[in-house]
């Protein structure tokens, strides 16, 4: 199943409030908030992510404008208070609601929290917020899933880190070659599906425990599920891993005091 399905929207939340939107309505309103299709700019040669702002998504809406967003909100279905109101193929009312009881109004919002940007040319990711805020509502909060996979980043750069509600990050096929820079991931508190594969870092042969000592959190890595053992083990590894690696560093500061 595809989790991007545009006919499974999927319900995220509700919210119901006295008088809506719509100050010209009475009764409630209760909005609806699902997920719409991801923004894909896939194979689209980007070379910087300025480039987004100018580029039509292959399938996804960019931000609408406020004239859409207001047909959106309007585009919604009055009940009365004992449930919602619908109609049948006559037009008929298909529950009878009493026309003195507070109406229900329904409201369907679609927030993107996807976006596709694999298969380019990027060498850095500075900007992307900037970028996206052009894209689609408030991406640093709504931003969940990202692939920027197989293009040619060399690090993990602080723009990626600034979308603090990411829970997906597919960074495979790129040219990153420090393991170091993983530790910089930490600073997504909800990330739990990673991928590095076709790294140069994926050659090390402390790899994947290095990645899941560095982020215990993480519940995927190249998209196999991270074991109680292998977290409990890359956890004591890796403790002692940052022992020795802290131990050379000194031993290398007073080599330098020595030879200078």
């Amino acid at each position: 199943n595809n989790c991007f399905d545009t006919q499974k929207l999927i319900v995220l939340n509700m919210v119901v409030g006295q008088g809506g939107h719509d100050s010209n309505r009475n009764g409630n309103e209760v909005t609806l908030v699902a997920n719409a299709p991801p923004l894909d700019y896939s194979f689209k040669e980007l070379r910087t992510c300025g480039e987004i702002e100018t580029e039509e998504p292959r399938s996804g809406a960019k931000h609408p404008s406020p004239e859409a967003k207001e047909g959106d909100e309007n585009h919604g279905a009055d009940a009365g208070a004992g449930g919602l109101a619908m109609s049948n193929s006559t037009g008929n009312m298909a529950n009878k609601v009493n026309p003195l009881e507070p109406k229900l109004r329904m409201v369907l919002r679609k927030v993107t929290t996807s976006v596709k940007l694999n298969n380019n040319m990027l060498e850095s990711a500075v900007g992307l917020p900037q970028a996206l805020e052009t894209a689609m509502p408030n991406p640093l909060l709504n931003l969940q899933w990202l692939d920027i996979s197989f293009n040619q980043l060399v690090t993990i750069e602080a723009d990626l880190l600034r979308f603090l509600n990411l829970k997906a990050l597919y960074l495979h096929g790129n040219c990153i070659s420090r393991l170091s820079s993983v530790e910089r991931l930490r600073k997504l508190p909800k990330l739990l599906s990673l991928t590095l594969n076709g790294n140069p870092i994926e050659s090390s042969k402390i790899y994947r425990c290095y990645v899941i000592g560095a982020l215990p959190a993480l519940k995927s890595l190249d998209h196999s599920t991270i074991t109680d053992d292998e977290v409990k083990n890359a956890a004591a590894w890796f403790v002692g891993h940052e022992a020795r690696a802290k131990k050379r560093k000194e031993e290398m500061a007073e080599n330098a005091m020595i030879d200078g």
